[in-house]
């Protein structure tokens, strides 16, 4: 499995490269972006390379997908605690619960009751 996450890691990155040198004219070009307000001036900014502004959007939709699913991972291992908490406690239970049944089955192998004879001394 360790083989194949890395061999699909060096798939994607081959494919990035080939996209970037393929269009390599176009991301080294430089572009600047205007905003028109509704008030005042519109906003200017410098010229970059293309691939400045691929990054930072980029960027800035890998923050926002991590901060939406931060609270998602939060539950889930706050659920997973709890969980945890509970196998152990039944598990101390199932514990104490054979070794209360170990100790009667000790108790009773001194003295075997017969079929029949519960039911003698309950009719007398």
């Amino acid at each position: 499995m360790k083989k194949l996450k890395i061999a699909l890691w060096v798939i994607i990155i081959g494919f990035i490269a080939i996209l970037f040198f393929s269009n390599k004219d176009y991301f080294l070009a430089k572009q600047g972006l205007q905003m028109d307000l509704l008030f005042g001036e519109p906003f200017h900014t410098a010229e970059m390379p293309n691939v400045i502004f691929f990054l930072v959007f980029f960027l800035a939709g890998f923050l926002v997908s991590y901060f939406t699913s931060l609270s998602n991972r939060f539950k889930s291992k706050k659920t997973i605690k709890n969980l945890n908490a509970a196998a152990t406690s039944q598990l101390e239970e199932i514990a104490a619960l054979k070794k209360e049944v170990e100790s009667l089955q000790g108790g009773s192998s001194d003295h075997k009751a017969e079929p029949g004879e519960n039911n003698k001394e309950r009719t007398a």
